[in-house]
């Protein structure tokens, strides 16, 4: 027995093909009155391929409803073949795509884009040159009574009210993206997905563009997932960040578990800046370059060897004079970013990586000051490859959590 697209599963389940003469049938057309759906998005085993290039080698993903989800990757990960994929307009080899508990794709069915109540937002725009931003905003309603009431709402909740009869040229890039979603909106969909869209606009509009449409969504009720490659973007915006690596997601989590509590050094370093040190553990704590260093995973067997990941902002520099207690280190560069400075530093340790710390306020360091730098806060680690706990308990004379 095979799934209808269109029907309602129970997780895990799939359901029997319908009606007498075991015709399959599709999905319902797109209503403005239907309800939204309660269950959000979810990915099973999504594979997708061109030619011999496997691309997606089985995403697994869950987006809550409501939820404002990001689809972090690099170049090449795969991030916009899965979003093409949710939108209907690429089909998956195998897997499984559903909304609100409705299967959209899987290994028998395809549901047509057209019939999905998804919305999409590309990374342009694309508005139609010779329509009118109500025309723009109205292309996918149907002509009824209320239609113009309609259009003037979405322009509201967008920030462009006032602005229907100018056309695409008469707008900024920020205002036609903000076009964009309201056509988007227009339809009432389930999802909306973004494809990059604020990557063309430039870095002051781009925060406040981002800021209006994340809450233009949220008050539609519809689920949103971005697609970008912008670690800071996908971190400030989304409720739910899920980074695609190798064609799979390596880990989905809120941006603030993704900070703090990456699954691997590579994804750590992929989010953000990263110092990653080596060190020995012991229970809850752990003895590294940096001194003794309280780890923010618990208990962890005595002796091992692991990786401990600092961010630059834990790493507190004192300058002299009364550098205060702290590992001595030394200042290679100070990069000024306005709100803060990135401070690229070396400790007197020859095997130790330099290090990069973030510092605010107008504490100016120059290329060779002498500093003296202590991690604040617990920290992340990780086992070593192929290190384990070579010791149950610490050797006669230490204790858990204590330099002998």
């Amino acid at each position: 027995m095979t799934p209808e697209p269109g029907t309602p599963v129970a997780a895990g389940r799939t359901a029997s093909a319908g009606g007498p003469s075991g015709s399959v049938p599709s999905a319902p057309p797109a209503s403005r009155d239907a309800p939204i759906a309660t269950e959000g998005l979810t990915t099973s085993a999504l594979h997708k391929a061109f030619g011999d290039h496997p691309v997606l080698r089985g995403v697994d993903l869950t987006v809550p409803d409501g939820a404002f989800a990001a689809v972090l990757g690099a170049s090449g990960s795969g991030k916009t073949t899965l979003l093409r994929i949710l939108a209907g307009f690429e089909q998956p080899d195998r897997g499984v795509v559903a909304v609100g508990g409705v299967i959209l794709d899987d290994d028998h069915h395809h549901v047509r884009a057209e019939r999905r109540r998804i919305g999409y937002v590309p990374q342009e725009g694309s508005l139609f040159p010779h329509l009118t931003v109500e025309g723009n905003v109205g292309f996918g309603l149907r002509a009824r009574e209320g239609r113009e009431a309609e259009i003037a709402e979405l322009l509201e909740r967008v920030g462009l009210s006032g602005l229907g009869h100018r056309y695409p040229h008469q707008l900024s890039g920020g205002q036609q993206q903000r076009v964009a979603l309201a056509r988007a909106l227009a339809v009432r969909p389930h999802i909306v997905l973004l494809d990059e869209p604020f990557a063309s606009l430039d870095a002051g509009l781009r925060a406040t563009v981002r800021a209006d449409v994340r809450a233009a969504v949220q008050r539609s009720g519809a689920t949103a997932i971005l697609v970008t490659h912008d670690q800071d973007e996908a971190l400030s915006i989304a409720d739910l960040v899920a980074v695609i690596r190798d064609g799979v997601v390596a880990q989905a989590a809120s941006p603030r578990d993704l900070y703090e509590s990456p699954v691997d050094p590579d994804l750590a370093r992929f989010v953000g800046e990263a110092n990653l040190v080596e060190g020995t553990s012991y229970g809850s704590t752990a003895e590294t370059s940096l001194g003794w260093l309280e780890l923010r995973d618990g208990h962890r067997p005595a002796r091992q060897q692991i990786t401990v990941l600092v961010r630059p902002e834990q790493l507190r520099v004192t300058p002299p004079p009364g550098g205060g207690p702290g590992v001595a280190a030394r200042v290679v560069e100070a990069g000024f970013h306005g709100h803060d400075a990135l401070v690229h530093l070396v400790t007197e340790d020859a095997a130790a990586a330099p290090m990069i710390a973030r510092v605010v306020g107008g504490m100016k360091l120059e290329a060779g000051a002498r500093v003296t730098i202590k991690v604040v806060g617990p920290v992340h680690c990780w086992p070593r490859p192929s290190a384990g706990a070579a010791n149950p308990e610490p050797p006669a004379g230490e204790e858990e959590g204590e330099p002998a």
